[in-house]
């Protein structure tokens, strides 16, 4: 462990999944596709009315190296549009340069989602303006304008192959994700560029 405070690095990285859960702990098939939740809204969540704890967004995040994450959050309406594929960057932070292990995340940005930039997290960390203008400045903005315009056709292209691939009532996808939200596996940063 270093003794120089926190790291801080960007982490650029695509949805790969985005799904409502009850809790956090809820296996694959307790998950709801997020389409089920059309017209939501926090006013009205009537999960939290029965039993006082609200919908939760669960949204598993990769970089370009495969390396993810899973998040969770409250659902809110703000939420509705998000869809695979999309691209997003948060900030990760840790006491080891090489980011063994995260000591805390910011919210996230999900650049291009319907509307303009959707975030996602229960806590505003970051000063959107000024992250936006720095994601300008550093050139990640740029970068990933380029894929999003670029590429736009992959994942049209993904979901027809993965209809393909898998049955609708087949649940033997492999989740090769790590279940502990404030992990990466040791030693890997994944697409993770340190502030500058």
């Amino acid at each position: 462990q270093d003794k120089r405070g926190l790291y801080g690095a960007y982490y650029v990285s695509r949805v790969e999944d985005v799904c409502v859960v009850d809790d956090v702990l809820a296996v694959e098939g307790e998950e709801y596709d997020l389409e089920e939740f059309e017209g939501y809204s926090m006013e009205k969540d009537e999960l939290e009315s029965v039993v006082g704890s609200p919908w939760k967004l669960r949204l598993r995040l990769a970089d370009e190296e495969g390396r993810g994450m899973q998040i969770h959050c409250r659902m809110s309406e703000d939420y509705l549009d998000i869809r695979k594929g999309m691209n997003v960057v948060g900030i990760l932070l840790s006491t080891s340069r090489e980011f063994v292990k995260l000591a805390a995340m910011t919210d996230f940005c999900v650049l291009d989602a319907v509307g303009g930039p959707v975030w996602v997290g229960d806590y505003p960390y970051l000063d959107k303006d000024k992250f936006l203008r720095t994601l300008g400045e550093n050139g990640i903005a740029d970068s990933l304008v380029d894929i999003i315009y670029d590429d736009n056709d992959y994942y049209e292209e993904e979901e027809e192959e993965e209809e393909e691939f898998y049955d609708d009532d087949d649940d033997s996808r492999d989740d090769d994700y790590d279940s502990d939200d404030n992990n990466l596996e040791e030693g890997d940063t994944g697409m993770l560029q340190k502030l500058k």
